[in-house]
């Protein structure tokens, strides 16, 4: 499996939403609507691992709004790739860098399912760590999937 640690992009012009009038609130919800779309943070000082209910459910964790249990999240991790995952967060503390990797995790059914991890490093006045999201991939299919707020009767 791969490992991208990515560089700055120096030139890279924040995208305006301004005058498009979407919120970082609707982002979210369009990101995580249609797939477990998760976010966590790790804990440098401590070591602890906070994720949201999505991390959670793609781990096939029970859900707890305190530190996860790592040891138990890394045994869902296909072996192959459990030290991908450790040298990823060594790598992005020790060169306070972003990255991105895919991965296999157990799926409960005999096989695997591919995840995608996307993090950075902070380090500011909302404490030092790193922060990211996992999502799901989903089948390589073009769906079509309307929501539908009509009450139900």
């Amino acid at each position: 499996m791969p490992l991208r640690f990515e560089q700055p992009i120096v030139d890279k012009i924040e995208q305006s939403r301004a005058h498009i009038g979407i919120t970082d609130a609707e982002i979210v919800r369009m990101l995580a609507a249609y797939r477990l779309f998760g976010f966590w943070r790790i804990d440098i000082e401590t070591g602890h691992f906070f994720a949201s209910e999505d991390v959670h459910t793609i781990f096939d964790l029970p859900y707890s709004d305190g530190p996860v249990n790592l040891a138990e999240l890394m045994s869902r991790i296909h072996e192959e790739d459990r030290s991908l995952i450790a040298e990823t967060f060594e790598q992005a503390s020790l060169y306070r860098v972003g990255f991105h990797f895919v991965y296999r995790v157990d799926n409960r059914l005999g096989g695997s399912k591919l995840v995608r991890s996307v993090g950075r490093f902070r380090d500011d006045e909302s404490g030092g760590g790193i922060v990211g999201i996992t999502y799901e991939f989903v089948e390589k299919l073009r769906i079509v999937a309307l929501e539908d707020n009509t009450p139900l009767r």
